[in-house]
C-alpha cells in the first residue's frame, strides 16, 4: 500500500472542496455515501441520462445501479 504523506497539503479541488466541509460530516460511512452519490450522478450527467454507459464506465452492474438510485431517492 501506498504510504501518504501526512504533512503534505493536497491541491485539488475536490480535496479543497471537502476540506471545508469534513467538519460537517456525521461519520465518513456518511462522507463516503455523499461522495459515491455525487460520482453517479456525474456519471449519469457525462452520459447524457444513459443508465448502461454510466454503469459500465463506474465499474457496476446496471441493476445495481439502479437500486444505488433507488436508495438516494428513499433518503429524500
Amino acid at each position: 500500500m501506498e504510504e501518504i504523506p501526512i504533512n503534505q497539503k493536497s491541491t485539488s479541488i475536490l480535496d479543497m472542496y471537502y476540506e471545508e466541509r469534513i467538519d460537517s460530516f456525521v461519520d465518513l460511512k456518511t462522507y463516503l455515501s455523499e461522495v459515491e452519490a455525487h460520482c453517479i450522478k456525474k456519471m449519469i450527467e457525462r452520459n447524457n441520462g444513459n443508465i448502461s454507459k454510466a454503469a459500465s464506465q463506474l465499474g457496476l452492474h446496471r441493476s445495481i445501479l439502479y437500486r444505488k438510485l433507488n436508495g438516494y431517492e428513499k433518503r429524500k
